[in-house]
């Protein structure tokens, strides 16, 4: 009989963050029996059998148990698998784990361009719904000039180059400013073998909370607005995440969110308008200005819309 061995204290129990030795022991006739916590004396992952339905499901509750099982056992399993090129044993329906080497491009890889991908598409729509409500507004008189009209000025390709450049910029910011201040301000992660990745998925897992207005875009609500809530809500999530997996405390967490948020809002915004006016200072600076200026207008428009 055998099972995944800990190696580096990378496999934890789920319930009280104990290293353990094993997940669960495979016997000759390949039934499973999972291992049972010394500290807790619970199964130190009760996932390795839940289905995968289940484990969504309390993936969107920030089930504690649910993330540590993804990004210490799992993924400890898959990177292992990955680096020896062997096949993976897949315990039970639920298992996440994959069945031989991840590929060329890995698992965290291949899930963060598909979130890339979701990210840019929301971005297109939304910002379309923003011109439309601008134009509305701007008939009305109530609406001065925005950058969305330089935007919406160029070609079709140029739109979608923008929105993909700016959708890549800010994922790429908000990981790894993440991941800095997390492991080299906070100094968490000393004693986790493989910190960065961990923190990846972690994120990665979180921040999936942004395609839901994918599901709005094909049942029209009242998208601006609705779409704004879910980003807070989504930001609510990785705040909840990284908290369930670092152990950090809220204070030192939501600190580094704001920190990074404004960083990223301020990069992003400043090289986009660099790259909308072809590297014409004083045409980026009128439309950082106008941006600035726009903030609190928008936002009476959202209500009022």
């Amino acid at each position: 009989m055998d099972g995944y061995d800990c190696i580096d204290r990378a496999m934890i129990c789920v319930t009280c963050l104990a290293p353990t030795e094993s997940l669960y022991i495979t016997y000759t006739n390949g039934h499973i029996q999972l291992t049972e916590c010394s500290a807790c004396h619970a199964p130190v992952d009760k996932y390795v059998e839940r289905d995968n339905v289940v484990l969504f499901i309390d993936l969107l509750l920030l089930k504690p148990g649910a993330y540590r099982h993804l990004v210490y056992n799992s993924l400890e399993a898959s990177l292992r698998g990955e680096a020896s090129g062997s096949n993976a044993v897949e315990p039970g329906p639920g298992s996440p784990v994959q069945k031989g080497a991840l590929g060329s491009l890995g698992l965290l890889s291949r899930l963060w361009i598909l979130l890339l991908t979701f990210e840019i598409y929301l971005s297109c729509a939304t910002e379309e719904s923003r011109y439309a409500l601008l134009l509305q507004r701007r008939s009305q008189g109530v609406a001065g000039w925005s950058i969305l009209d330089g935007i919406h000025s160029r070609s079709t390709n140029f739109q979608y180059t923008y929105f993909a450049l700016r959708s890549l910029l800010d994922i790429l910011l908000f990981h790894h400013l993440l991941q800095y201040a997390v492991i080299r301000i906070c100094g968490w992660g000393r004693d986790v073998p493989h910190p960065r990745q961990v923190l990846s998925y972690t994120i990665l897992l979180s921040y999936g909370a942004k395609i839901f207005p994918v599901l709005m875009l094909i049942w029209p609500y009242d998208t601006i607005i609705s779409l704004d809530i879910i980003k807070w809500v989504a930001n609510l999530y990785v705040i909840e995440a990284l908290r369930v997996v670092t152990q950090l405390p809220y204070a030192a967490i939501v600190r580094i969110f704001i920190a990074v948020t404004l960083v990223r809002l301020l990069v992003v915004k400043s090289m986009m308008a660099m790259f909308l006016t072809g590297g014409d200072v004083q045409q980026t600076i009128n439309y950082l200005v106008s941006e600035c200026v726009n903030i609190v207008p928008r936002h009476m428009w959202n209500s009022s819309g």
